[in-house]
Formats: C-alpha cells, sequence, structure tokens
C-alpha cells in the first residue's frame, strides 16, 4: 500500500468537529474569531512559513491548495486540482485542475498560473525552508489550460505533500507582477482561490476576512473570519471562556489538558520531537564535540521536565517516534537518562581544556521560562555551567537560531508530524539543507533521509525511523523530551472545522449553531 496515496476522487473531507453536519445553503451566516500564536509577516505564500501558528491558516483560507491532506485516512486528496497521478516510478506526476476555478478578481486559474506561482517559490528570493521541497520538482511542463507535468529530480511517492503545503496555494501572476511582491503581502486582495476575500490586514492587530459567494467548492457559511494574536495560553483560555474566541491554536499540554477538562472541542495534531534541546553542532561550538552531545542527552530526564514544568500532561519521551504515532512507531527508545554516564562525558571533554560553561537560549513565554529553569538544573547536575538567556521573544530567539546561528544550546521544538514526514525532517538533519541550523553533519543521516524520501509504504518508513534512532542515539543534535499535540480547540457552536496538515484548519465548511 502506497504510503499517504492519493486519493483522486475529487473528495475533500477531512476530520470535522463536534457539531454534526457540514456547512449548507440554510447555515449560512455568522462568523468566527479565531487565536493564532503569532501575527503573520504577511500574507503571501511565498514567504511563509506554512506553519498554522505563524500564517499558515490565514493564508490556506485565502488561497486554497492544490491538494490537501485528510487526517482521519492519512491520504492526500484534490483539493483545488481534480487530479493528480504519478508514474510507476513516482518520478513524474500529471495534475488536472477542477473546471470553473477562478481567482478572487475574476480570472480563470490555468495551469500556467500553476507553473508561474512555484517558481515564485523556487526562486532564490525566497527564503524560506519551503524553498527546498519546491526544488524537488525538475520541471514543469503546461500540457493544456488545465494540466501540469511535474518532473521530479528524483523518486517521491509523497510528492502530494509538496503541493498540500504553501507551495500548493497559486497565486494570481498577473496581480503579483502588477504590484510587486512587498506590496502584494500586504494587499493580495483578488489574488487566491480560496474560499475567502481579505478585508482588512492590520499587522499585529488582526486580519479580517469576508467569504466568497463564488467559491469553487459551494457555499461558505461563515460570512467574516477574524484572527488575533492573545499572548500566553492562559489569557487565550479566559478569552475562550467569555468567547472573544471562537476557536484557538494551544501549544501548551496544561492549557490543552484544561481546555478538555472544561469541555471545549479539540482538533489536536501530533509533533515528534516536539520538545527538547537542540544542539549546536557547528564547528566552533562546544557541542561540536559529540562527547559532549551525549553527555547533555544523557543528562535530560523526561519524566522529571514532564512533572515539573507540564504537571504530568506533556508526552514524555527521548525517543524520535512517539510511542501513540499511528503506523511509524516501532519501540526503538531514545537515549536514556544516566546522569552518571553523563558526568563522565563532561568531565572527559573539560579534560582537553574546555571550561565546562556553555549557553542556553529560550523565549520568554511562561512555559519555556519553566523548561529553561529544569532544563538549566538537570545540566549543571553533571558539571556544565549553564549561562541563560530567556528573556527574548519567541521572534527574537528564531532570528538568533534559524538566521543568525548564535547559540550553543536552544529549548526548541522540530516539530516532524506523519504528513510531510521526510520534507521535515531532510529540511533539518540533511548535512547539504540550507535550512540545517543546526550544523548537524553525518553521513548516515544523509543516507537514511534518501531512503526515507523514496519509501512507498508505512512499514518502510517505519523501518528507517527506526534506523535514524540509532544514529541520533550515536550522534545526537536533538535532546528531546517531549512529544506534543498542538491542538485546535473550538466552542461546541462551531461545527464542520476540517483540521489539515500541520494543524492547519480550514473553514470552507465551518458553521456557526445558535447554540
Amino acid at each position: 500500500m502506497l504510503l499517504m496515496s492519493v486519493s483522486c476522487s475529487g473528495s475533500t473531507g477531512d476530520s470535522t468537529a463536534a457539531a454534526s453536519g457540514t456547512c449548507t445553503s440554510d447555515r449560512v451566516g455568522g462568523s468566527i474569531t479565531h487565536g493564532t500564536l503569532l501575527s503573520p509577516r504577511g500574507l503571501d505564500p511565498v514567504g511563509q512559513p506554512g506553519a498554522a501558528g505563524s500564517g499558515g491558516t490565514e493564508v490556506q483560507a485565502l488561497f486554497d491548495t492544490l491538494m490537501t491532506y485528510n487526517t482521519v485516512t492519512q491520504q492526500y486528496e484534490p483539493q483545488v486540482a481534480r487530479s493528480l497521478e504519478p508514474n510507476a516510478d513516482h518520478t513524474v506526476w500529471t495534475m488536472t485542475l477542477r473546471d470553473g476555478v477562478k481567482f478572487g478578481n475574476g480570472d480563470p486559474l490555468t495551469a500556467d498560473d500553476v507553473k508561474r506561482s512555484i517558481e515564485r517559490h523556487q526562486s532564490p528570493a525566497n527564503t524560506q525552508v519551503s524553498r527546498g521541497e519546491a526544488l524537488t520538482i525538475a520541471s514543469m511542463d503546461v500540457l493544456d489550460p488545465v494540466s501540469v507535468r511535474f518532473t521530479l529530480d528524483g523518486p517521491y511517492p509523497s510528492f502530494p505533500h509538496v503541493l498540500a503545503t504553501d507551495i500548493g496555494m497559486v497565486t494570481n501572476p498577473r496581480i503579483v507582477d502588477s504590484m510587486g511582491p512587498d506590496q502584494f503581502a500586504l494587499n493580495p486582495r483578488g489574488a487566491g482561490v480560496g474560499p475567502y476575500e481579505l478585508v482588512r490586514y492590520a499587522p499585529g492587530e488582526e486580519i479580517v476576512m469576508a467569504a466568497k459567494n463564488d467559491y469553487w467548492g459551494g457555499p461558505v457559511c461563515v460570512q467574516s473570519l477574524r484572527f488575533i494574536s492573545i499572548s500566553g495560553a492562559d489569557a487565550t483560555m479566559d478569552a475562550l471562556r467569555t468567547g472573544e474566541l471562537d476557536t484557538a491554536l494551544l501549544r501548551e499540554p496544561p492549557a490543552i489538558a484544561e481546555a478538555r477538562d472544561e469541555g471545549f472541542q479539540t482538533l489536536p495534531t501530533l509533533y515528534n520531537y516536539g520538545e527538547g534541546i537542540v544542539m549546536n553542532a557547528a564547528s566552533g561550538r562546544p557541542t561540536a564535540d559529540v562527547r559532549l552531545r551525549k553527555a547533555i542527552a544523557a543528562a535530560v530526564d523526561p519524566d522529571a521536565i514532564n512533572a515539573r514544568v507540564f504537571n504530568g500532561t506533556a508526552l514524555a519521551t527521548s525517543a524520535l517516534i512517539q510511542q501513540s504515532t499511528p503506523g511509524l512507531y516501532s519501540g526503538q527508545e531514545g537515549p536514556s537518562y544516566d546522569p552518571e554516564a553523563a558526568k563522565r562525558l563532561v568531565a572527559e571533554v573539560k579534560s582537553s581544556g574546555w571550561n565546562g560553561t556553555i549557553r542556553l537560549l529560550a523565549d520568554n513565554s511562561p512555559i519555556r521560562v519553566n523548561e529553561a529553569i529544569a532544563v538549566k538544573a538537570l545540566l549543571e547536575n553533571v558539571g556544565l555551567t549553564v549561562e541563560l538567556t530567556n528573556d527574548m521573544s519567541l521572534a527574537e530567539v528564531l532570528g538568533r537560531v534559524a538566521s543568525d546561528r548564535d547559540y550553543d544550546l536552544v529549548l526548541w521544538g522540530p516539530n516532524y508530524t506523519n504528513e510531510g514526514l521526510w520534507a521535515l525532517m531532510n529540511r533539518q538533519l540533511n548535512s547539504q539543507s540550507k535550512s540545517n541550523y543546526y550544523g548537524y553533519a553525518d553521513s548516515r543521516m544523509d543516507a537514511a533521509l534518501a531512503d526515507l524520501r523514496s519509501a512507498g509504504t508505512v512499514e518502510e518508513q517505519q523501518r528507517i525511523t527506526a534506523r535514524m534512532q540509532d544514529i541520533l542515539n550515536d550522534s545526537p543534535v536533538i535532546a528531546n523530551f517531549a512529544a506534543y499535540e498542538e491542538d485546535n480547540i473550538h466552542s461546541n457552536r462551531i461545527g464542520g472545522l476540517l483540521l489539515t496538515r500541520g494543524s492547519v484548519l480550514r473553514f470552507d465548511k465551518a458553521f456557526v449553531t445558535g447554540s
């Protein structure tokens, strides 16, 4: 059976929320206010991280995607595309668009628009990590007004993932060309084929959208969407309780447990390697020494951190694949908590002339502050002197790590989901990836990643990720202490929400009830 195979029936069903049914013409009306983690830097899919917490849900509503990920069946399905068919070795894929799809300004969507839009993602001007996935496409041939042939740079059975991300959000090239990319990112009206049109974009304040009355996918019930960012899980929960928010993305395990206990509805996404210490393995850093990286991995006690920081609500594990992961868990364990071994390794590295001082970076969110205190104590327990910086915002930490690469250790979640597994891992663990912020280079890992890309079944993926765990046990770069569930919490009066890849919500089938 093909891993995450493509269903070409044209179905657009993903997992739905608790209120029964879906959007129908008699349910048109109402509004939803959604709480996000970070306000996006702009609304152009090119240049977006694509994650739900930083604009992925917002741009999805404006632009839609060529493919979509069904979180129930764990399959990729056509969305704006009508079909996507591979050749025998998954190196060539032919896509056909649905009939009658139009941009917001009335222009018909064509295969040439798809080609030109993806070329923007492939451009060196695009600095986002998703550019690497766009470059798996070696060439694109427009076969007719609604058909494109993608020739890849090698076998890739999970290629539909690429077209289910920001790369599959087609932008109207005529509007982009007339406005220029900077202005387009601030006001992309008329340039998407999604169910909503932009009404107001006030960066850092709010994003307001209105439903289209001619959306290709049928009636759009919720007439207005408003996206706002509320700082902190406690404030977000308060806003859900008072009705200021109808839906919200939560990441902190205690808050998610609280929301579930209070009867809110949930749409969770499991992230492996969700919380941990990323170690900068680049030359010149203390953690370039694999002995020190092994010591840090052995010094971390996932159960103790879970108890102290998450009140026992996290999925504590040191492993790459957490045991509840559908299909992928092989029983392979991560590094064991062994403080005595960690002390011996630290002493060994110190004997080479290193003074034992290491810098730990964390953002200033309450949960990270508590993590940092717990991690600092564990590391100092094995003989390290930890210089902690935890007064920076998450955006500032992202810049320090991803752009400047100026850190020794950082509390970070690499965040590997089942869907798009190779793409996510390859960005960070491939020695040749420009998005490898960790300075990690291991030829065994590069070979395993190459095999993971060409894997065609869940069973193959399981064997390869078990192999990766062996490599990471021998040459760690992340001291993981928890997988986690990121959760879209919502009130009972909201129905028809669709969860797709990476915690991104679709609102095109949502509706609001009177209760």
